[in-house]
């Protein structure tokens, strides 16, 4: 059976698939989406926005809906578990500088479904649940997806694919790309649990070398993401066993109220695919990069890469552009992830999980300094491509006009990014 034709087919119908499929159809381009999940599914994943990635949504016309789903913040905080030391820094220091100065805080199925009802709106796009993607076939005319749905073979064409299927990515094993980098020695344990957070810890880094997480509010009901570590010797199938053990020895005594609602175990990559292109086919989002969570520029790095792609096809699509686009977009997503996604993302898991009084310092003398933490704040333009065409700098993709953007950039930004 063969499905309709479309200019673009997507597969993945995550927040990044979702993402590039409306930018696409605001574009004017017909969009078919594929995924294996029977719908959006609610599990302890990406939630945090970092404020360079709202000027994209905001373009998109989707943050309003975004920030009403969920909420924002300000603050950016450590503490370290152990004499209880806190380190506040604060996104009000970019007041005058960005349009957003502040996080959005929102699931990232809920961001999902935000997206999913934009795209509702266009006649342009189908979204298919259910369909699993088994191969792909491409020639200079475009891309046959072979797929199964209800027990039954589907062929699906269009011009051009984008894989936006997660690590485990069949459109990146498909192509036969290396997905290179490394494996940390420790899986993340990601939990959604109700308890007293508010009266004992910070919404930001727990700081241990033993006992070390990631905590953060998740809205304001009172739900929060306590994300921990574990050696990878240890069996999976005993995260559940091994769960209590950890809340006892993390949590303070007394009447906590900690209840897990949900939770998920993962390994912790900081991996590439060899290329980001291949013909008629791109990766984006995980299929294409993973980094540890730790600072949070997993998600945020794939909406980036949503924003560059849907530029660049787009105007191959609408306005007859040329494929060299595709090229700009696989160099520069792919330079991002080695040069600043995986130095600062790792370096972020090591403070929390490895801290140092070296690494410690550090952070202090960040958060004393206003002008430390402003400096701090706006080196994540550096998570930014610049438009594709030449409409608009990092500074202006991020939503950010520093007054001494110049001088910022030399440190902040490399040359072959500004």
């Amino acid at each position: 059976m063969t499905g309709s034709d479309s200019d673009v087919l997507i597969v993945g119908a995550g927040p990044v698939g979702l993402v590039t499929a409306l930018g696409l159809a605001q574009a004017g381009v017909s969009v078919t989406v594929l995924d294996a999940m029977p719908g959006v599914i609610e599990e302890p994943r990406g939630m945090a926005y970092h404020w360079a990635s709202l000027a994209g949504l905001e373009r998109l016309g989707v943050l309003d809906d975004a920030v009403a789903a969920g909420f924002l913040k300000q603050d950016w905080s450590s503490q370290v578990l152990r004499t209880g030391e806190r380190m506040v820094m604060d996104l009000k220091v970019l007041t005058d500088d960005v349009r957003h100065p502040y996080t959005l805080v929102l699931g990232q199925d809920a961001l999902a479904a935000v997206v999913l009802r934009h795209l509702e709106r266009f006649a342009s796009v189908t979204v298919h649940w259910d369909t699993t993607v088994t191969g792909l076939d491409q020639d200079a005319a475009g891309v046959v997806v072979h797929a199964e749905a209800g027990g039954a073979p589907r062929e699906f064409r269009a011009g051009w694919v984008v894989g936006a299927d997660g690590a485990r990515s069949v459109v990146r094993r498909t192509l036969g790309l290396g997905f290179e980098g490394m494996t940390w020695g420790e899986r993340f344990v990601a939990t959604n649990c109700w308890g007293a957070y508010a009266d004992h810890f910070v919404s930001g880094y727990l700081i241990d070398a033993d006992l070390g997480a990631v905590v953060h509010q998740i809205d304001t009901t009172g739900l929060w993401r306590h994300t921990y570590a574990e050696s990878l010797d240890l069996p999976e199938d005993g995260v559940a066993d091994r769960m209590a053990a950890y809340f006892d020895a993390v949590l303070p005594e007394g009447d906590f109220g900690h209840e897990i609602e949900l939770w998920r175990a993962y390994r912790m990559h900081q991996r590439s695919a060899e290329r980001y292109r291949v013909g008629r086919v791109l990766l984006a989002g995980d299929a294409a990069h993973v980094t540890n969570p730790t600072r949070g520029f997993g998600l945020v790095g794939g909406l980036f890469d949503s924003y560059a792609l849907t530029e660049a096809l787009g105007a191959i699509v609408q306005d007859g552009a040329g494929d060299e686009l595709l090229d700009g977009y696989a160099e520069h997503r792919r330079r991002v992830f080695w040069e600043h996604t995986t130095p600062v993302s790792s370096e972020s898991k090591r403070l929390v999980f490895e801290p140092t009084e070296e690494r410690l310092d550090r952070l202090r003398q960040i958060a004393a300094d206003p002008e430390a933490q402003r400096r701090y704040f706006l080196s994540g333009v550096a998570l930014a491509t610049p438009s594709l065409l030449g409409h608009r700098d990092v500074w202006e993709t991020c939503g950010a006009a520093p007054h001494d953007a110049a001088a910022l950039a030399e440190g902040l930004v490399p040359a072959t990014r500004r």
